[in-house]
């Protein structure tokens, strides 16, 4: 149950920062405003890995900044929220 909470409250605070990609850090700022207790980085990551291989989230390359990680949702993952 708390592994969809975090699926789903990332998946929306994805899509409510459209038409930009979040840095995986402001991401999981935002994550830990509304899951509790907070997610940890290995809870994290995991979650983001579950979402990226289904394509419901994808990275975005950053223009000036090579080592900087944005996400994004997809059409797939705006799907999935709606379900």
């Amino acid at each position: 149950m708390r592994s969809t909470n975090i699926r789903k409250a990332i998946l929306d605070i994805l899509e409510r920062a459209q038409p930009y990609a979040l840095p995986e850090s402001q991401l999981a700022i935002e994550l830990n405003g509304v899951i509790r207790p907070p997610a940890g980085k290995a809870e994290l990551d995991d979650e983001l890995l579950f979402l990226h291989v289904r394509a419901y989230i994808a990275t975005v390359p950053d223009p000036l900044d090579d080592n900087l990680v944005k996400w994004a949702i997809t059409e797939a993952g705006r799907t999935m929220l709606r379900q």
